[in-house]
């Protein structure tokens, strides 16, 4: 009995004996909670994952994409076949299939951590040589691990948990004369400058071009309202001119400014997008650090009103 009994001892009970057949498995699970509702939206948002590893050296190791509906399963994670060892993992998400963002390939043993970029693809450019981005891109998430050891232990599986911050943010311009008259909008020109269009393995910023983000839709809308304007009250109506942008991700380095003009070419407003965006700040979240708010922080309605 006793000898039976030892012969039955679990793989996850014992430790670094070579005599047990022990089927180790690694497993990454990502996580997307860095958002203002503070749950996890990983299975509802994410469509394709790329997870790259690095060794200690920075050298790159090994790849692995994956996307579709499998994403969305209960409990999912993502197999990764590499040795045992400490390793560092970078993750980009919103890649496959879409044409916003491009990253290069790498070769196993050969590439370097600091090779793998991100970079924001460029539409056109204006005649000034500025570059243009002016659809609605696609979204886009980071993550990274920087020292996580998978070991030759006998255990079942191991799991590791890496987090995401989304990349992408989208702007509604809502435009309202004061007097509540009608405005048409392809009368006017909406854009934001920046320049955060290269990103690096661990997210920061690269030095990059000046993009310039054009509205990828507009629209004349009218909306039910009791708000007073210019002294009387809108009828309960509000006619407005509203502008759509998706931009990149917004830093408290950066001074990316809102621009609006008229169809003469005049400056209608110019306003900072950084500070702009930070007055979403509710009071529960004060004591939020400004650059985790504006990374959680994926979509903004910003209505101004012209005299």
């Amino acid at each position: 009995l006793t000898v039976l009994g030892v012969s039955m001892i679990s793989c996850s009970n014992i430790l670094d004996e070579e005599e047990v057949d022990c089927s180790l498995e690694y497993r990454v699970k990502f996580k997307y909670d860095h958002n203002m509702k503070f749950a996890d939206a990983f299975a509802n948002e994410v469509r394709s994952v790329t997870l790259y590893a690095f060794d200690q050296d920075g050298k790159f190791v090994y790849q692995r994409t994956e996307q579709g509906d499998i994403l969305g399963e209960d409990g999912y994670t993502m197999p990764v076949e590499v040795e045992a060892g400490d390793y560092r993992f970078i993750t980009w998400a919103g890649l496959e299939g879409e044409e916003s963002f491009s990253v290069p390939v790498l070769t196993p043993g050969v590439s370097t951590i600091d090779e793998l970029t991100c970079r924001m693809n460029r539409i056109s450019r204006r005649s000034d040589g500025t570059a243009i981005v002016n659809e609605d891109l696609q979204p886009l998430w980071h993550g990274e691990v920087t020292n996580h050891s998978f070991t030759s232990r006998a255990a079942m599986e191991q799991v590791l948990t890496i987090p995401l911050v989304k990349n992408t943010n989208n702007i509604r311009i809502m435009l309202l004369h004061a007097d509540n008259s009608s405005l048409d909008v392809d009368k006017f020109t909406f854009t934001i400058t920046d320049n955060n269009g290269l990103m690096d393995y661990d997210n920061t910023l690269l030095d990059d071009e000046k993009l310039t983000y054009y509205a990828w839709h507009k629209s004349n809308g009218q909306s039910n309202s009791d708000l007073e304007l210019d002294g009387s009250r809108a009828g309960g109506v509000l006619n407005m001119a509203v502008a759509e942008l998706t931009v990149g991700r917004l830093v408290l380095e950066n001074n990316p400014i809102l621009t609006i003009t008229n169809e003469e070419g005049e400056e209608v407003l110019s306003i900072p997008l950084i500070d702009t965006a930070l007055l979403y700040k509710r009071v529960r979240h004060q004591n939020m650090d400004n650059q985790e708010f504006l990374d959680r922080q994926d979509e903004y309605d910003i209505a101004l009103f012209l005299d």
